[in-house]
């Protein structure tokens, strides 16, 4: 039995069906078009529920889905509706935590969201102006020049060694001039 015909089960919609409570009985029950004008109206009262109850979650672009534009166009950045939601969110969220003064809890999640791989920095060293990056655990590729350019310009006056532990065979993508060793432990220095 088709929609139109079951009126018993007819507006389908939440607001319409609420609407509908609110007049008195028996005039509307049995109205063809008097249940399709409910629905018409609680159909774009649903929506606006929708959006209403979906704002709270764009103001942050770790939830944001239709809002990831507006972060986009505040960080200067082009706006990508092409690509996925979590492809959008890395440069959003690499963007806006680049410009607050850097921290090595703030590189670790930097170069975490860019890689994907884990990612320890050790800042305690012997020599001044130095740290440690480590990454482990990671996934399929990385590459080595995109770390160390990003970690160029989030510590412009600084000299890293960047350590690479990788317990499974992965593919690390050559970079020119950046020599590298593929083993179950990558070292490479660079600065």
């Amino acid at each position: 039995m088709s929609l139109e015909k079951n009126l018993e089960n007819f507006p389908t919609s939440e607001a319409a069906v609420r609407m509908l409570n609110s007049v008195s009985d028996g005039f509307y029950d049995k109205s063809y078009v008097g249940k399709w004008l409910y629905q018409v109206m609680g159909l774009e009262m649903d929506e606006v529920r929708e959006i209403f109850e979906e704002l709270p979650y764009q103001a942050f672009p770790e939830t944001a889905t239709w809002g990831l534009m507006y972060h986009e166009m505040k960080y200067e950045l082009p706006i990508r509706n092409d690509l996925s939601y979590e492809e959008r969110r890395k440069p959003i969220i690499i963007k806006r935590d680049t410009r607050t003064p850097m921290n090595p809890w703030q590189m670790e999640q930097i170069i975490k969201t860019m890689t994907g791989f884990e990612v320890f920095i050790n800042d305690d060293l012997d020599v001044p102006n130095t740290f440690e990056v480590t990454l482990y655990n990671g996934s399929d590729t990385l590459d080595f020049l995109k770390v160390r350019d990003k970690l160029q310009e989030l510590k412009q006056s600084h000299v890293f060694l960047l350590r690479i532990n990788q317990t499974s065979e992965s593919v690390i993508t050559p970079s020119y001039g950046i020599a590298y060793y593929v083993s179950k432990t990558i070292c490479q220095t660079i600065g």
